[in-house]
C-alpha cells in the first residue's frame, strides 16, 4: 500500500500518530488575485433562507486562483496541461525550506538550498520543495491587505536549475509567484515548467510544517488547463502518546 494509507489522522499506528495540516487558503470573495486575473466570486443562485429547495453557489475564478498549481502549459507552448499530469506527481515527500531571511523583492540563491541539504540531507528525486518566505501572514490581514501583492521574494534561475538537477516534481512558495515581485523575465517559471516541474503558489501554514514530511496536493481535473486551484495537506508523523 501507499504511504498515505499508513495512518489514519489522529489515530495510533505502530509508534506514530499522523497529524494533518491544511496548506491552502480559504477561497472567498475579496481574496488576493494576480493583477488582471478574474476576481474570485461566490454568488448564491439558490438559497434555503430564500425558500429554495437547496443551496447552490455560482463560482467565478481563474485557473490560478488561491493556492494553486501552474502546469507547464502556463508558460510553455504545447506544454503539459494540468489534466495530463500523472496522479503520482501529487503525492510524496515534502521539504519546506525556511526562507524568511531572504529580503523582499530579491532572489533565493542556490546556497540556501545547499545549506538546507547540509542540515537535512540532499534533495531527492520526486521531492516537492516549498519555500517559506513568511508571506502567508499578509494574505488575509486587514491592515496589510496590499502587502501580499507586492515586494515578495522569489527563486533565482540558478536555484531553479539546482532543483531541476535534483529531479524534483513540485517547487512552490507562500507568495503570489515563484519569481520575485519585480521580475519581468520569470526565470524560475520558464526553467521549472520547461523541465516539467509543477509550480505551486499561495501556500498557507508553512510555519506549522517541519522541514521534512509528506504532502497530498490534488488539483481540479481541468481539461486543457494551464493550472488549477488545489487542496494541499501536509501529513506529519508524531510520536504516539505514552
Amino acid at each position: 500500500g501507499g504511504w498515505w494509507r499508513a495512518a489514519k489522522p489522529g489515530n495510533q499506528v505502530g509508534m506514530f500518530v499522523e497529524k494533518l495540516i491544511d496548506l491552502t487558503h480559504p477561497m472567498k470573495n475579496g481574496m488576493a488575485v494576480w493583477p488582471g486575473h478574474p476576481v474570485f466570486e461566490s454568488r448564491a443562485v439558490s438559497s434555503l433562507a430564500a425558500g429554495d429547495i437547496a443551496c447552490n453557489h455560482a463560482l467565478q475564478m481563474s485557473e490560478h486562483s488561491g493556492t494553486h498549481f501552474d502546469a507547464p502549459a502556463h508558460f510553455i507552448q504545447a506544454g503539459q496541461t494540468i489534466d495530463q499530469v500523472p496522479l503520482e506527481r501529487f503525492f510524496g515527500r515534502l521539504l519546506v525550506i525556511d526562507a524568511r531571511d531572504v529580503t523582499q523583492d530579491s532572489e533565493v540563491a542556490p546556497g540556501l538550498v545547499e545549506a538546507f541539504e547540509v542540515l537535512h540531507g540532499q534533495v531527492q528525486p520526486d521531492d516537492a520543495v516549498l519555500f517559506h518566505f513568511g508571506w502567508g501572514r499578509f494574505w488575509d490581514h486587514p491592515t496589510e491587505a496590499s502587502k501580499f501583492l507586492r515586494d515578495w521574494p522569489g527563486l533565482s534561475g540558478a536555484a531553479a536549475d539546482l532543483l531541476i538537477a535534483r529531479g524534483v516534481r513540485i517547487v512552490g512558495s507562500d507568495a503570489m509567484s515563484i519569481d520575485r515581485f519585480g521580475s519581468t523575465e520569470f526565470p524560475a517559471h520558464r526553467r521549472l515548467l520547461a523541465a516539467g516541474v509543477l509550480i505551486g503558489e499561495n501556500f498557507a501554514n508553512l510555519d506549522l510544517v517541519p522541514p521534512i514530511c509528506r504532502m497530498t496536493s490534488l488539483p481540479l481535473r481541468i481539461a486543457g488547463g494551464s493550472g488549477s486551484p488545489l487542496r494541499a495537506v501536509a501529513h506529519i508523523d508524531q510520536t504516539a502518546l505514552t
